[in-house]
């Protein structure tokens, strides 16, 4: 009780709010049992009401319409005006609470009065009360001061979820709510900016860039579900609400070929004549649920199918509402009022459409591919199911025409055979043909639509669950084992991410992580097993990626294999300097160390403490903290995400991960590091650093207090090595006279313009490491080309075909330059 009323002392304005609508609800009760309509006049607002009532668009968002109704909106103000208070204020909360539905409601009647592009199509005549809109307009207003992460979601998801209420729903409510939204938005712009406002684009990380784009699509695919309650004809659903309309009935005819409400009433209810159409509704949108379900977790296969849905959608709407009507045949209906159309037809073609498009741009982002073995049993399996059905319809179609009233031919079978795959709201302009007359003949007619969706439906289950194949996932199982028992150096855990693929020598002791980009099969560290048989593994593996016509490259490997592989012939190169450090002896004396002292001491003064966690033990709000500082990074650099052997959040959320967390005082996360294990016979000997970022406000030397902990963490339980990992392509001490140096120094200086890498390895001076040379490895000189093409793109899996074709006549150019220059001795 004390922690409530704390909560309730810090947001007065949302008590207040609150409050005034219970105290409103409880008041005007009687009232409303006795006069409900016109005391819904009296305080809700519209073109019917304004008028008579010049306050309502004030009071409309005051009132629920029953209990139910003003429980929800309680919970919303709880949830969504409480955040939106600590961010605003509480003077800036209630005038924004307040004002937003009000403009809202206004520029709506605006736009249904002077019936602008047919949007009086979205008067439904009754007076709106609307509970939900002040907790709308006072999060969008707030999204201006949140962080960039949840202001990108609020703003991104929020107006997105509206909008397709907007389009499926057809109400008024729907629309006063979404430009309640966008008047907040407005509002927060102009009491809350700090500057004034511009329009950039900043940057997601690949976790984030999935998230939004699965929250799209789940919005897509839930959203048409709103017009089975209202009506609204469009969609693939709203035909569904009829089913649930007492009365309904086809008594009304079609006349003269006009789409009067009767008319696609009768036809409606004429398709929808048993459970197989109302599934043929539902199915595909299931589909394009699990996809987002599937995106969510980086399935590039479930990005690829919502692209295809979204595609196949707005195609249907185009064709059905579009192209039909523009050109129409004696089996389509005329629209009553296609000027007032205008709006809901354009945003059922354009919003699948751009779903689709922004989905077909974001591919990169969705790492975690299916092998071709589940692509090929996949897509054969949906082939198969509609080939299947299509034969099955058409033949037992024929072979039953009588039961058809009228009778069928073979032709007009086959002219009806698309419409049996297509959901029944878009079929609702469209006059029918013949109906089934048979039991038979309407199980037929009925079932092979819903049975293709469902197959459809079962095997992206199948292919999502299994993206990444069973026997990579029982792949993957093996490679942790193997790592458990014998790492392969301070590197090795990064074998385990998503884009690996998986070779096993023969008698199952040794394996290689690898990917394929280009055609190069490029390896993450040396082979995964017992040291003395790694460099027979190798070349076992060379001939592997020989029979599959690939280029082997091994990369991050240690001095043993590289020698090894170059008494067999092959080419090698220094990447980087793993920076090691040996707990057991250091000790942080002496003016190198002044830097990492002063952060440390720092850190005590102002009461910083360091927590070491997983992200499975974090709370949500702590992941969500998490998630800012990693989103802050990546749009402040505007630079995308690098891959590889560079980790992310995706890689902080294995379990075996472990993080080191900054907290200050009051529990506010400001830098997050994360660290692989390396094992030996089942125990942690080391850990290897992977992420580390910081928010921009926080406390000089963060990221040092946070190292120098580990440092003493590992001496105190007895560690081998922390390694702060290696820099991609940046050395500690340059080496010449090396053509293949030459051409991925050339390569690392032009990543080095964006990402800094040598600034990161200057960082890394600080704690006096030891720095081990990592080495590239491959068979021939003149593959170097391709295989540093490959490294880039790795590293950029956004790298775009243009900067590609650009960096790789570059990297040819530096190749001939070096060669052309001749050996030289080296310095190092």
């Amino acid at each position: 009780m004390r922690r409530i009323r704390r909560e309730a002392l810090r947001h007065p304005a949302t008590l207040m709010l609150a409050g005034l609508m219970a105290l409103l609800g409880v008041l005007t009760a009687p009232v409303r049992m006795l006069a409900e309509e016109p005391f819904r006049r009296l305080v809700g607002t519209g073109l019917g009401t304004v008028e008579d009532a010049s306050w309502s668009p004030f009071t409309y968002g005051l009132f629920a319409d029953h209990p139910l109704e003003l429980g929800v909106a309680l919970v919303a103000l709880a949830l969504l005006v409480a955040p939106a208070e600590r961010l605003m204020g509480a003077w800036r909360t209630l005038l924004v609470a307040l004002l937003a539905p009000a403009l809202g409601a206004s520029a709506g009647m605006l736009l249904q009065g002077a019936d602008i592009l047919g949007l009086g199509a979205w008067n439904d005549g009754r007076a709106v009360i609307d509970p939900l809109a002040p907790a709308v307009g006072a999060l969008m207003a707030a999204s201006v001061s949140a962080v960039r992460l949840w202001r990108r979601r609020i703003r991104i998801l929020g107006v997105s979820a509206l909008l397709l209420m907007v389009l499926y729903s057809g109400t008024s409510v729907d629309l006063f709510r979404f430009l309640t939204a966008l008047a907040g938005l407005v509002l927060g712009l102009v009491l809350l900016a700090e500057r004034r406002p511009t329009v950039t684009w900043a940057r997601s990380s690949q976790h984030e860039a999935r998230t939004l784009l699965a929250g799209l699509v789940l919005a897509a695919a839930v959203a048409p579900f709103a017009a089975i309650a209202s009506g609204m004809p469009w969609g693939p659903l709203h035909p569904l609400g009829l089913l649930l309309q007492p009365g309904a009935s086809g008594a009304a005819g079609c006349a003269d070929q006009v789409a009067t409400p009767a008319c696609v009433a009768e036809l409606a209810l004429a398709r929808l004549s048993g459970p197989g159409p109302v599934l043929l509704s539902v199915l595909p949108l299931l589909v394009l649920a699990l996809a987002a379900y599937g995106m969510l977790r980086g399935r590039r296969v479930a990005a690829w199918l919502a692209a295809t849905v979204n595609l196949l959608l707005a195609g249907l709407a185009a064709f059905y509402f579009v192209i039909l009507p523009a050109v129409p045949d004696g089996d389509q209906l005329e629209l009553v009022a296609p000027d007032r159309a205008l709006v809901p037809i354009a945003l059922s073609v354009l919003l699948p459409l751009g779903l689709a498009v922004r989905i077909a741009f974001a591919l990169p982002h969705f790492t975690v591919r299916p092998g071709w073995p589940a692509l090929r049993r996949y897509l054969g399996t949906i082939a198969a199911a509609a080939a299947g059905s299509a034969v099955l319809y058409v033949g037992a179609g024929f072979l039953l025409r009588t039961q058809f009233e009228p009778p069928v031919t073979l032709f007009a079978l086959l002219v009806d055979l698309p419409e049996r795959f297509v959901p029944v709201g878009y079929l609702t302009l469209r006059e029918l043909q013949f109906v089934p007359a048979g039991l038979a003949a309407d199980l037929v007619h009925a079932w092979v639509g819903p049975a293709f969706w469902a197959v459809v439906l079962v095997a992206t289950a199948v292919v999502i669950y299994e993206a990444a194949g069973r026997e990579k996932a029982g792949d993957l199982g093996r490679i942790r084992a193997m790592l458990r028992q014998e790492g392969c150096g301070s590197l090795s855990y990064m074998a385990t991410w998503q884009g690996n693929d998986y070779w096993f020598t023969d008698d199952g002791r040794l394996a290689v992580a690898y990917r394929v980009v280009s055609d190069v099969a490029l390896t993450t560290g040396p082979p995964i097993g017992p040291r003395a048989g790694r460099a027979e593994a190798a070349l076992a593996f060379a001939a592997h990626c020989g029979d599959n016509g690939w280029i082997p490259a091994f990369y991050g490997i240690d001095e043993g294999l590289r020698s090894a592989l170059q008494e067999r012939g092959w080419h090698a190169t220094e990447v980087g300097d793993d920076a090691v450090l040996d707990p057991q002896t250091l000790v942080m004396a002496g003016k190198r160390w002044q830097d990492v002292r002063t952060s440390l001491n720092r850190a005590r003064k102002l009461g910083f403490t360091d927590e070491w966690t997983t992200w499975e033990q974090l709370g949500l709000a702590a992941r969500s903290q998490i998630e800012a500082i990693s989103e802050d990074w990546v749009a402040a650099r505007n630079l995308p995400e690098m891959d590889f052997t560079l980790g992310g959040l995706d890689e902080m959320q294995d379990p075996e991960v472990r993080l080191l967390l900054a907290v200050d005082p009051a529990g506010r996360i400001d830098a997050v590091t994360s660290w692989l294990p390396t094992y030996s016979e089942g125990e942690v000997i080391g850990w290897t650093l992977d992420v580390m970022r910081r928010r921009a406000d926080s406390m000089n030397g963060v990221v040092e207090f946070l190292i120098a902990r580990m440092l003493h963490r590992a001496k105190e339980r007895g560690l081998s090595f922390v390694s702060l990992s290696a820099a991609p392509l940046s050395r500690a001490v340059q080496p010449t006279g090396d053509l293949a140096g030459s051409v991925l120094g050339f390569l690392g200086r032009r990543l080095e313009a964006l990402y800094g890498f040598r600034s990161l390895l200057a960082f890394k001076l600080k704690f006096q490491p030891v720095f081990r040379p990592l080495h590239l490895a491959f068979p021939d000189a003149v593959m170097l080309p391709p295989v540093a093409m490959a490294i880039a793109r790795a590293y950029l899996p956004e790298l775009t075909m243009q900067q590609a074709v650009t960096l790789t006549r570059s990297l040819v150019f530096a190749s001939d330059a070096g060669r052309a220059a001749g050996p030289k001795v080296p310095t190092r």
